[in-house]
């Protein structure tokens, strides 16, 4: 199944990225590089940024014949974050998305917490996606057709995580950050959203091989994500099909948040 399949005709032009840019950061593995693929499929002229050179290669493969760019970088780095930019300059078309997906899951409850794991995940989890949206600003509120960033947060971001302080809190300001990015920019034409995903099987999560049986039973519909699901929502939430949408909070979490 791709994520055009049932799609209406009238919907499904709303949602094309033809001739236009999208950078997905995170993209080498799991829902970043779903996310990859669906905004490639769509059209979409696609930047995949990823710290793990390794791995970007295995994703060129996947996302078919068009020409895309792979730009090696840690978003964390000021001169990496150079390096998006140039990518997004050279690309010959506008950029319409930005994608901040890159993050890590701290687990140390906040009585347990060092300075140095607190803000190493603040600085992955926010920090980076604040400054690498700053420094791509000036071309999203050049697309014509209006520029959009999507933030992934985490379900943990709306209700808090047992024993994951920093990870809960910074993905609670990454949903702050799209708020308050979505009031400063709207009225130029840009729009920001949020998806706050539950738990996914990525590859992360399957290769560990004891997924956290606890959990599903919080879920209304007892089972976890798959990548495409949730970068179905991404795809939607940075085209023009939602263009109303703006400082929104989607919860793509199986109802893991509605009990």
């Amino acid at each position: 199944m791709t994520v055009t399949d049932g799609v209406d005709a009238v919907l499904l032009k709303r949602m094309r990225f033809d001739g236009q840019g999208v950078v997905v950061t995170g993209a080498a593995a799991g829902i970043g590089a779903a996310t990859a693929r669906a905004f490639a499929e769509l059209g979409a002229y696609v930047i995949a940024v990823d710290r793990d050179s390794e791995r970007l290669p295995a994703l060129a493969e996947s996302l078919g014949d068009a020409q895309h760019t792979l730009v090696t970088a840690d978003v964390t780095c000021a001169g990496h974050i150079d390096r998006i930019v140039r990518a997004v300059a050279s690309s010959g078309v506008p950029l319409k998305t930005l994608v901040n997906n890159v993050g890590v899951n701290d687990k140390l409850a906040a009585s347990d917490t060092t300075r140095e794991r607190w803000h190493r995940a603040l600085d992955l989890n926010l920090s980076a996606n604040v400054f690498l949206t700053q420094a791509l600003l000036d071309p999203l509120l050049e697309c014509p057709t209006g520029g959009s960033v999507v933030n992934v947060s985490s379900a943990h971001g709306l209700v808090g995580m047992p024993g994951a302080a920093s990870y809960a809190t910074s993905k609670a300001g990454l949903i702050g950050f799209t708020k308050q990015l979505a009031a400063e920019h709207s009225a130029a034409g840009l729009r920001a959203n949020a998806v706050c995903p539950g738990l996914t099987l990525t590859e992360r999560i399957t290769e560990r091989g004891a997924l956290p049986e606890g959990q599903r039973d919080r879920l209304l519909g007892r089972r976890f994500a798959e990548p495409g699901e949730v970068a179905s929502c991404i795809a939607f939430l940075g085209s023009d099909a939602a263009s109303y949408l703006t400082g929104a909070v989607l919860p793509v979490d199986g109802g893991y948040t509605a009990r």
